[in-house]
């Protein structure tokens, strides 16, 4: 795949948000704050940023062994951060940086607004309701696990092909709307947008990237590092049939961070 398109890049989505630097008063984030901390490279205005550095550099590396071996690290968190500045727009809005690495290192941002959120793991809490949340479907097919559910790329098609099975024409992405994925097995790996986890036991268990499948998260790798989260075994994989109406999902992923959906069986409705 990553030699017969000449377009393939390995790909990220990074949040800049104004109140993980400025919390009293993101809003009134000025062109003179927003200069010193672009001058200064500071990396604190985007979420999980050292994530993001290491999860391009190992899709890099995958995909490209051979560059990433002669360059050492090709993706630098100087270059990130430069370029990640230059694409930000008003810098008192959130924004969401997609970010890609070519073959040759070159790196490409995409910046669209998003909306501002006042907890970015706000998922984990205990008083969320299913009116406020997200609505989670079941795939109606399985999606076997490549390199392309191993790392985020710019081939994008197992996940757009599970939302096009499950979800009408023309939903946009913003919809609050997830799609679970299975592997050959049946067992849970991912959403088509997040990754995800599931209350079993008294912890949440979120499937393993290396054993059962889904794309190796910089906000799940977050959660897994505060122990808030453990990684399925082999034999703790979730079938589709254990998946129960109503339950909840925490769905992770860099825009959005934690948020939560819940499960609605059968096909999709308004």
């Amino acid at each position: 795949m990553a030699e017969s398109d000449p377009n393939f890049c390995v790909t990220s989505a990074i949040r800049y948000d104004p109140s993980l630097l400025f919390s009293a008063s993101p809003s009134s984030v000025g062109p003179e704050q927003f200069a010193t901390c672009k001058a200064d490279l500071d990396p604190r205005l985007f979420f999980l940023f050292p994530r993001h550095v290491s999860r391009l550099n190992a899709a890099h590396e995958y995909f490209w062994p051979d560059i990433s071996k002669a360059k050492g690290q090709v993706v630098t968190p100087e270059a990130l951060l430069t370029a990640l500045y230059f694409a930000v727009g008003e810098p008192y809005k959130c924004w969401r940086l997609r970010t890609s690495v070519s073959k040759a290192g070159h790196i490409k941002v995409e910046a669209n607004e998003v909306p501002p959120r006042s907890d970015l793991f706000s998922g984990l809490r205990d008083d969320t309701k299913p009116e406020t949340s997200w609505v989670v479907y079941l795939d109606s097919e399985r999606t076997p696990q490549t390199s392309i559910t191993m790392f985020k790329t710019s081939n994008r098609d197992p996940y757009n092909a599970a939302r096009e099975r499950v979800l009408p024409p023309g939903l946009p992405l913003s919809a609050r709307v997830e799609v679970l994925l299975f592997n050959e097995k049946d067992q849970v790996t991912e959403g088509s947008l997040t990754n995800v986890a599931f209350w079993r036991n008294g912890e949440w268990i979120t499937p393993s990237s290396n054993v059962i499948g889904g794309l190796r998260g910089s906000v799940k790798a977050e959660l897994l590092d505060r122990g808030l989260l453990r990684e399925m075994k082999d034999d703790e994989a979730l079938l589709r049939d254990s998946i129960q109406q109503g339950e909840k999902v925490l769905l992770l992923n860099g825009i959005q961070g934690v948020t939560c959906g819940y499960v609605r069986l059968g096909p999709y409705r308004d």
